[in-house]
């Protein structure tokens, strides 16, 4: 693990109704930024859990899948326009399971391939636990 890097958070993924456990897939907390390791197309890929996004964004190339166009013209902290190149539906493994997800393709300010969002969280019914 790199230096400054703490795992003491989870992410925990509702399971079905009749089952009495959940699965949690550790967070590192990398100098204040929670994020997971995914893997996308065979490669490990971290993403930033971003709770205050409604919407879910990669970086542009982090996946060969198809960069479709969008009418979507999502806004940034500071009001602005954000400059996006499309969606992309991403399959990825997280912990034991695989999800497909859409994700907004733009450059980001981060090393991070990418971010989670409130759109992914919801639907994939999981929980951001910071114990």
């Amino acid at each position: 693990m790199a230096e400054g890097v703490k795992e003491d958070r989870s992410f925990r993924l509702q399971a079905t109704k009749n089952a009495v456990t959940r699965r949690a897939v550790s967070v590192a907390l990398d100098h204040g930024t929670s994020s997971i390791s995914v893997r996308i197309e065979g490669k490990v890929r971290v993403l930033i859990i971003d709770t205050g996004s409604n919407i879910s964004r990669l970086q542009p190339g982090v996946s060969k899948s198809e960069v479709r166009l969008t009418d979507m013209r999502p806004y940034g902290v500071t009001g602005e326009t954000l400059d996006v190149k499309g969606y992309q539906a991403v399959s990825f493994v997280l912990g034991a399971r695989e999800f497909n997800h859409q994700f907004l393709v733009r450059s980001l300010p981060t090393e991070a391939e990418g971010f989670l969002g409130m759109d992914f969280i919801k639907e994939s019914g999981a929980i951001v636990d910071l114990e």
